[in-house]
């Protein structure tokens, strides 16, 4: 790429690689009978390990605007070179606004972790040295894109072994010979000092007093073996571990100065059972927060501080009024029955600039998705899994690889930004024509089941709206 040194410092470009897809978008088993086919999605990937060289290669160019550069037009050229000889060029301009793009500290990403995965694929201990330095990177991305959650394990599995990688507890358990309990927070200090380290330095989401199995995982010292405790959230069982585990973790927390930041989540869990979790964890730590990614229940709309809401469903003005006056986060999120748009290895990338746009207009600050990086056998070639829609479960790649779908999430995040900084600088200019103008086209994304014309004439109407 050949264009002025300052942006040419910034300017990236590589060639996409293709992975292995289908069109199965659903949960449950996923059929092996459905015909595949390749989905150019890796961004920068030279070994092609899926591509058929009847396909033709695409490029995918990343240009960042430095902050203090000049306002102006910019002429660069696009250069494809073979044995160091350019065999075509293409000149474009870049038009330089002078406003500075700042990402919203009101709009809430959230891509769950999953450093387990990381591990395994790259052979190196958990909480190694070696696992955090391959980490590093994968985790600066997403801070970059916005995201300031981090995802901890309190006990082995909260999604009941349905991924390919198994989330093992970051604190160690352990039932003494006496009948009480003790708790070891090595791994989970390890993990949450280091995605500090990484900008991803907001709230914990701490998985999870309701798992998907009940069953909880511990170290009896009597035996000197691993048992599990399997119950239900209104048994004294539950009560009688819960709660001495809450407040040793409270404690932690605090001398940690971690307890503002700590979340106690669960994931799509039954309104009685959440209504438990939420009285026990305030009889053993009054204050400690909740989250919940699932169904839309009245009864928690003044309880849970993060509530994430399945796609489609929607919180009232008077719930966002009360939420709002509190500071909490009321988000959205894309699951393997949403079909489009979502951010599977079988959808068009531009559903995923969609995304963060709905949740907006519709009131919500943030968008929530499950899985980062729970990488399939072999995430570079192929993007199936035994459960869900190919390309659910992760959406960066080995190798440090970005993906189409996620650099598209990173679009609509920033779109947010801009609407917010253009909201703000229309009321104080009093220009209610171009406020106007902005919230109805705004309006246009309220639609969570666009068609694919739709989704993607509104997105052209907005940007042009944003970047004129």
């Amino acid at each position: 790429m050949s264009c002025s040194n300052r942006l040419l410092s910034t300017a990236t470009a590589h060639f996409l690689s293709a992975v292995i897809t289908d069109d199965f978008q659903n949960c449950g088993n996923h059929p092996d009978s459905l015909q595949t086919w390749l989905m150019p999605d890796i961004i920068g990937d030279d070994s092609i390990k899926a591509d058929d060289p009847m396909y033709s290669k695409s490029a995918w160019c990343t240009i960042e605007i430095p902050q203090n550069i000049k306002a102006g037009s910019y002429k660069l050229n696009l250069l494809l070179q073979q044995d160091g000889k350019t065999v075509s060029n293409i000149p474009f301009t870049i038009k330089v606004l002078n406003r500075r793009l700042s990402l919203s500290d009101n709009f809430h990403l959230n891509f769950w972790h999953q450093p387990y995965a990381v591990s395994r694929y790259y052979g190196v201990a958990p909480w190694s040295q070696a696992h955090l330095d391959i980490l590093r990177p994968y985790m600066q991305l997403l801070a970059r894109a916005g995201q300031r959650n981090a995802s901890a394990i309190l006990f082995y599995e909260p999604w009941g072994v349905q991924s390919n990688d198994k989330f093992d507890a970051m604190i160690e358990t352990t039932r003494k010979t006496d009948g009480t309990w003790s708790y070891d927070y090595t791994a989970f200090d390890r993990w949450i000092s280091f995605l500090d380290s990484c900008g991803i330095n907001g709230d914990i989401n701490c998985f999870s007093m309701v798992p998907w199995d009940m069953t909880f995982t511990y170290y009896d010292e009597a035996s000197k073996s691993y048992k599990e405790l399997k119950t239900t959230t209104n048994s004294k069982e539950y009560s009688d571990m819960w709660i001495p585990f809450l407040r040793s973790f409270a404690d932690h927390q605090k001398q940690r100065g971690w307890f503002d930041r700590t979340v106690i989540a669960m994931d799509e869990r039954a309104l009685d059972a959440m209504q438990d979790a939420y009285r026990i964890a305030q009889e053993a730590a009054p204050g400690i927060k909740m989250s919940l990614a699932g169904n839309y229940h009245k009864e928690l709309v003044d309880k849970i501080y993060d509530y994430c809401i399945a796609w489609k469903q929607q919180f009232t003005p008077e719930d966002l009024a009360l939420r709002n006056s509190k500071g909490w986060i009321s988000t959205s999120y894309t699951a393997c029955p949403d079909a489009m748009p979502n951010v599977g290895s079988n959808n068009e990338p531009i559903e995923a600039t969609y995304l963060p746009l709905y949740c907006l207009a519709n009131g919500f600050n943030g968008f929530l998705r499950w899985a980062w990086m729970n990488w399939t056998e072999n995430p570079m070639y192929d993007s199936r899994f035994k459960l869900f829609t190919p390309g659910d479960t992760y959406i960066v790649y080995p190798g440090m690889h970005s993906s189409r779908r996620f650099e598209h999430i990173i679009r609509g995040v920033q779109n947010v930004a801009k609407i917010e900084t253009l909201r703000k600088e229309y009321k104080q200019q009093k220009n209610l024509k171009a406020l106007q103008q902005l919230e109805e086209t705004l309006s246009l994304f309220m639609n969570p089941t666009p068609n694919e014309a739709e989704l993607k004439g509104n997105i052209e109407k907005m940007e042009y709206l944003l970047n004129r």
